[in-house]
């Protein structure tokens, strides 16, 4: 049986894995499995999957895995031909049973164990070990088996396993099955109903099986949600409950261990700040940007984190080591802090899943101060805003390491207010032989301007200058910079600010009569944050970026320009709002769109609407404007494309956005899909929209009812003013008529009022 310590001899990581590495025969436990050599997939592939097999033994803890693929091209013998094998020495050992090689009914063994080496270098116990399979050709069928023995630290006597089959390609075949003792609690799930297993019963032994020939390829669609899983799925497990995972995790990572170096740290930070609010900022600054994260989390039912101790000695560790580092370190300051287990891919499915310790692949730190819960990735560099206002993806659901735990906990609500994008372009137009002005500033902050500074940071000032040289070429035709590209990464207040200015020239068209040009806006980039994809016929949810608070601004400047009244355009609906406001005075013309979303998805049944939705709000964002030529730039202001001073300054105020509608089809009451007007000089003035064109809404009837109730409003409040004007007009003239009539003479009544 398989040890739990590693190999105690000498050597490297790669001979300790060897020695856990050896070949022997099938498991006379294992079904054999077949298959069909010729299997014609139906879409083509660079690799075709004919045999997917695995088989689970419960009660031993092994895995039987036996894999045969066909490899169709050139580039599939380069990158299969180097055959790759995982094991963890620690807790593993694996016994390989063959490796062969199929061509033209022949058949070439390539068991050759002592030829195996280390991939890459191993640090945390992994290791990766590869053999070069010799004389492999287009055509051929690479075929494999070996049994995985396994005892991890986490859960050692209960079996969980998640069996996923191979995306964006066909099958052949497909043969899983778990034995398992008739006392075990075994639990299955699946991705579909009609894949349930075959069960039978045999000396107190259960045994389920899923088998399907000639399966479809599972194509992720576009934009879809990492957590959808596009392929079919199954999974296996005995764990009664998330509460026992985590007390588990929590008794073999030593949660609730204290270190004494860890003490020693936090009393030094205690001791630089009179406040815990500083206290903790620092000691969440020196784990994120002081220590050198190892990104190699595979999986976290593996050995423990690294003693808190020796992680600030050696200044460096994996996400778990940091987490672990963390939570000791504000512990220490004398607040509430805990390990947080999460899935960056499945996210919040993870609660749609049997407890299983094999579903988390990251850790986060959960602290609670001022009676607000926050959660805080220690591997995020460069990030700021306070302690409350860090930033960090939205998981949806964790796992609290505790002995006491509760289970799976909903994430922290998003801050929404705490990231915001803004970008502000002003063109000094110039329609007479010189260049016109463009500047461009952008504000950004949270998540948007953490993106920034990572891009700076990566890439260098250098090169994103250029970069924004091309993208503003590609706009404007002809683009050249005018002075360096400015800007200021605020790390503390978590906001980036830039700011540059370029001459461009040749980007205005013929206005269609002599004497006129025609500015074209038809790429807003705020557009660029909505995914549409090309059909609305759909099996998975759209993912969209939330939260997002993004604004465009587009001023230009023409002594040209005449005053107008444009009303604000509103788009709202379940998953986003989008508002439009046109500003028209003398001289400046001013274009602002803003875009919320309030949710990350969008659900198939929904995806005709949304489609329609993106496109009205682009047909609304495109605009163009008429200018006489021979009108000369106006004067450069001091503040034309300079770094604002702040936030606030650059009018980038906090936003709210409108509560969506009940009727996600309905438009802002008084807005209509009327067009903005501007008073017309003749020489100047606004072509309109591009594609006027009223889309089609799958609930019009709602749209036309909310019509016929304002339109019935507004009539009865039109007759009711003409009715007591009337009333007036009468009485006015019955007066003047009394004036007109003798002392003692009757007055006749009005045939306008008689009874």
């Amino acid at each position: 049986m398989l040890s739990d310590s590693a190999p105690s001899g000498k050597g490297s990581s790669a001979d300790a894995a060897r020695e856990r590495i050896e070949q022997g025969p099938l498991p006379v436990w294992a079904v054999p499995c077949t298959f069909a050599p010729d299997f014609k997939p139906d879409l083509p592939a660079q690799v075709t999957h004919l045999l997917f097999d695995q088989q689970l033994h419960s009660e031993k803890h092994l895995e039987y895995n036996h894999i045969a693929i066909r490899l169709e091209t050139v580039q599939a013998v380069r990158r299969e031909s180097e055959w790759r094998i995982e094991i963890d020495p620690r807790h593993q050992k694996i016994t390989v049973h063959f490796i062969k090689v199929h061509r033209a009914g022949q058949q070439f063994d390539q068991t050759r164990l002592n030829h195996l080496h280390p991939a890459s270098a191993a640090t945390d116990g992994r290791q990766t070990l590869l053999l070069l399979l010799e004389d492999v050709r287009p055509g051929d069928i690479i075929e494999w088996a070996y049994t995985l023995e396994a005892r991890p630290a986490i859960m050692a006597d209960h079996c969980a396993h998640f069996f996923k089959l191979p995306e964006k390609s066909s099958l052949g075949k497909m043969f899983l099955s778990v034995r398992f003792n008739e006392s075990r609690p075994m639990k299955w799930k699946s991705s579909a109903k009609d894949l349930a297993p075959n069960e039978t019963r045999a000396n107190g032994e259960v045994h389920w099986v899923w088998t399907r020939e000639n399966l479809p390829a599972a194509i992720p669609e576009d934009n879809a949600p990492e957590r959808h899983l596009a392929g079919p799925w199954m999974q296996v497990s005995d764990c009664a409950d998330w509460q026992t995972v985590a007390a588990d995790f929590a008794k073999a990572w030593n949660e609730d261990e204290e270190d004494a170096a860890i003490k020693a740290i936090a009393s030094e930070l205690a001791a630089g700040s009179p406040e815990l609010l500083g206290q903790a900022e620092k000691a969440i600054h020196m784990v994120q940007d002081e220590y050198r994260h190892l990104d190699e989390d595979v999986e976290l039912e593996g050995a423990p984190p690294a003693r808190p101790g020796i992680v600030a000695r050696r200044r460096f560790g994996n996400a778990k080591d940091l987490s672990f580092v963390l939570v000791q370190l504000l512990r220490g300051l004398g607040m509430s802090a805990r390990l947080v287990l999460v899935n960056t891919k499945l996210q919040k499915s993870v609660s749609d899943f049997l407890p299983d310790p094999g579903l988390f692949n990251h850790v986060v730190v959960e602290f609670e101060l001022s009676g607000q819960r926050r959660w805080i990735d220690a591997t995020t560099k460069g990030q700021g805003g306070g302690l409350l206002n860090r930033v960090i993806r939205d998981y949806g659901v964790g796992l609290p390491i505790s002995k006491t735990s509760s289970g799976l906990i909903p994430a922290p609500p998003p801050i929404v207010s705490a990231s915001a994008f803004e970008i502000k372009e002003v063109i000094l137009l110039d329609t007479a032989e010189s260049s016109s002005l463009l500047g461009v500033v952008v504000s950004a902050r949270g998540s948007y301007a953490e993106d920034l500074h990572r891009e700076f940071e990566s890439k260098g000032v250098e090169a994103v200058s250029r970069e924004r040289l091309v993208s503003a070429n590609e706009r404007f035709v002809s683009a050249t910079r005018v002075g360096p590209l400015q800007y200021r990464d605020d790390r503390k207040s978590n906001e980036f600010f830039l700011a540059e200015i370029f001459e461009i020239r040749k980007f205005l068209k013929s206005g269609g009569k002599p004497g006129l040009f025609q500015l074209e806006v038809t790429d807003n980039p705020v557009l660029g944050l909505l995914k549409t994809p090309p059909s609305a016929d759909r099996r998975s949810p759209l993912a969209i970026l939330f939260p997002c608070d993004a604004v465009h601004t587009f001023e230009v400047y023409c002594v040209a320009l005449a005053p107008g009244v444009s009303p604000e355009k509103t788009i709202d609906n379940s998953w986003l709002q989008f508002t439009l406001n046109r500003k028209l005075l003398a001289g400046n013309w001013v274009f602002q769109s803003s875009l919320w979303t309030l949710t990350d998805e969008v659900p198939p049944s929904s995806m005709e609407e949304y489609q329609e939705t993106v496109q009205e709000i682009r047909a609304q964002s495109a605009w163009s404007l008429l200018v006489p030529a021979g009108i000369q730039r106006p004067h450069q202001r001091n503040d034309f494309g300079t770094l604002p001073p702040s936030w606030e300054s650059a009018g980038a105020e906090k936003r709210t956005p409108l509560k969506p509608t009940h009727d996600t089809n309905q438009d802002s009451p008084g807005n209509g899909n009327d067009q903005p007007s501007a008073t017309p000089t003749g020489q100047s003035g606004f072509v309109g929209h591009t594609g006027e064109v009223r889309y089609k809404r799958r609930k019009r009837h709602r749209r036309k009812r909310r019509d016929s109730k304002y339109t019935l409003i507004w009539g009865a409040i039109v007759a009711g003013l003409m009715l007591v004007g009337l009333i007036f007009l009468i009485i006015a003239l019955a007066r003047g008529a009394e004036k007109a009539v003798p002392e003692k003479q009757a007055l006749p009544t009005p045939p306008a009022v008689q009874q």
